[in-house]
């Protein structure tokens, strides 16, 4: 009876382990990816990629998606462990083959680099490096980009990228390996920078908040020791709000000399063109630099599609403008930065687009989904509109509290879980949060930041508002619409038209709005006046959803404006200074 016992007992044990093999066999979908990335000389940039694909012989046979999307892929070759051939089904999202049990594939594809974008080439090969992002060149499973895909839930094992340099080449990778990958693991894969070249260290991460710096060996002239100061001085500023420790960051500085380059920008690295005396590219370096301090503590899919993006985004390019003032004083100086004078700025090109275009770019923020088929709009939502959003509900909550930085600190303590607008405006204004989410998340009324107003804002820097507010239209909708009219500012036929009784009766407003324009933006609003003035004299209504096509790009009218300024004494040399 007592041996019998033990065989009892000894078989419960083996049906145990026979059932959990038999689950793992079945349950388990796991594998493992190992990328090898080469810049092949013989073809320019293009990246070569050979993936190796490992199933464990404890999980089932299953048939392997990896997304495409939006690159542009060429399969040189797809073989199993003993170099046979095996079938690859290539469709315009994915690319698919079987993997069997404790099966091994070698996948081998190559994608081109460069492709151009809001900030310049995406990615580059050339004769010094090779940057890119991990969206461009790394075939990751499907489930990653369906909607409702549990974000907790592990598809890849283990997954590791080498790249293959070229002789003299330094490798600068974002992380060694990743185990059970996550959703949030593949968005900060795709982010991500990865870099390969004649890269030197600049400055270690002992100098700058944990964020080592590199860039391109004999290029150091170019970025001097107030580039550390300043990178230094947005990690601490970032820490702070976010309450965090320093977290390793990697930073590759680009020459400016081939043009603007953005070589990805995720939670471990960013890579981009940088010129240290432009302000612009201070202010790129603290967006990305938000993005990555917010994706490590809020590592949810909530922030990452409407109706919620643009808030993420709005947040971002909030930061983005107040946290210049955290630079050094010098530098500020250098740059020509006044905190007060970046949201000043920010309404300005608000106001210049909404009121020329009301018919394209007025909408409700919480609209956003309606507006995927348009980047253009998009963009203005994410980077003019929303972070003005922020501002107003950051400005309010401060006012009530007298506590600052609100808004995210109120999204950090939920973890961005369940996130709800209208719950957060009414944990952070009372009473008052369903009046905000009504007036400026869910209806197009005109924001009312009039407050910050500054009469001492310099001219030239308004003409700059509106000039670089035109030249992101033009990029922004002529892949939508065709080519879109650039209006750069005529200010010196603005300037002779002002006493004109036509010039002060045209109206781009009610009057209580055009009051608010002058005293806000003397500048924004007396070229918005000279704008109703040329619909006014060609014919065309305001509100006339066309209305930028009708006057500057339609032979007619460009001649009826030409013949009005001719007979007011205007000169025409200057007349059209801007289309």
């Amino acid at each position: 009876m007592k041996h019998r016992g033990r065989w009892i007992a000894l078989g419960g044990i083996l049906a145990i382990l026979a059932a959990a093999i038999v689950a793992v066999c079945v349950v388990d979908p796991k594998y493992d990816l190992h990328y090898t990335v080469s810049a092949p000389e013989v073809k320019a940039n293009t990246l070569e990629v050979v993936l190796e694909v490992h199933n464990s012989p404890l999980s089932r046979g299953k048939t392997v998606s990896l997304y495409i999307g939006d690159k542009d892929v060429t399969v040189q070759s797809c073989t199993g462990a003993d170099g046979v051939s095996l079938p690859a089904h290539q469709t315009e999202d994915f690319l698919t083959f079987e993997l069997g049990r404790g099966a091994d594939v070698s996948l081998v594809y190559q994608v081109p680099l460069g492709a151009s974008g809001k900030h310049g080439q995406r990615g580059m090969v050339q004769e010094e490096y090779c940057v890119f992002d991990g969206g461009q060149a790394l075939l990751l499973p499907m489930e990653f980009y369906q909607d409702g895909f549990p974000q907790d839930e592990a598809v890849v094992r283990s997954l590791r990228v080498a790249l293959k340099a070229r002789e003299g080449w330094t490798v600068i990778l974002p992380f060694e390996e990743l185990q059970d990958v996550t959703w949030a693991d593949a968005y900060n894969l795709n982010n991500d920078a990865f870099a390969m070249g004649n890269f030197a260290q600049y400055f270690p991460a002992e100098q700058t908040g944990g964020a080592a710096v590199y860039g391109v060996a004999g290029e150091e002239g170019q970025f001097p020791q107030e580039v550390a100061s300043g990178i230094s001085a947005l990690r601490a500023y970032y820490a702070e709000r976010f309450g965090t420790e320093e977290q390793p960051y990697q930073i590759i500085l680009l020459p400016t000399e081939e043009g603007d380059v953005i070589g990805g920008a995720g939670v471990h690295s960013v890579c981009a063109t940088f010129d240290a005396a432009d302000r612009r590219d201070w202010e790129l370096l603290s967006h990305r630099m938000f993005h990555a301090y917010f994706d490590h503590a809020v590592p949810t899919q909530t922030f990452h599609a409407a109706p919620n993006l643009w808030f993420y985004e709005g947040l971002a390019t909030y930061y983005e403008n107040a946290s210049m003032g955290a630079l050094p004083e010098a530098q500020r100086e250098v740059l020509d930065i006044r905190p007060e004078w970046q949201f000043n700025s920010l309404f300005n090109r608000y106001l210049t687009i909404k009121i020329k275009d009301p018919a394209l770019f007025s909408f409700a923020p919480m609209d956003e989904a309606d507006l995927s088929e348009s980047a253009g709009r998009t963009e203005f939502l994410h980077y003019i509109q929303a972070p003005l959003v922020v501002k107003l509900v950051e400005d309010r909550a401060e006012e009530r509290s007298g506590g600052k930085d609100a808004v995210l600190r109120a999204v950090l303590e939920k973890g961005g879980e369940d996130f709800s607008p209208a719950a957060l405006l009414a944990e952070l204004l009372g009473e008052d949060g369903g009046a905000v989410y009504n007036r400026w998340f869910q209806s197009e009324e005109l924001l009312p930041m009039w407050e910050d107003a500054d009469p001492a804002y310099p001219e030239e820097r308004a003409l700059e508002d509106v000039a670089d507010v035109e030249v992101m239209l033009a990029s922004w909708m002529t892949s939508q619409l065709g080519q879109y009219p650039c209006d750069l500012p005529d200010w010196e036929t603005a300037c002779q038209l002002e006493d004109i009784p036509a010039f002060q009766e045209a109206s781009f407003a009610d009057a209580e709005t055009e009051r608010l324009v002058e005293e806000h933006c003397p500048v924004v609003w007396k070229l918005l006046k000279q704008y109703a003035l040329r619909a006014q004299v060609c014919g065309v209504p305001f509100e006339e959803p066309m209305l930028r096509y009708r006057l500057l790009a339609d032979e007619d009218n460009l001649q009826k404006w030409e013949d009005w300024l001719h007979a007011q004494g205007v000169s025409a040399a200057v007349s059209n200074g801007g289309v």
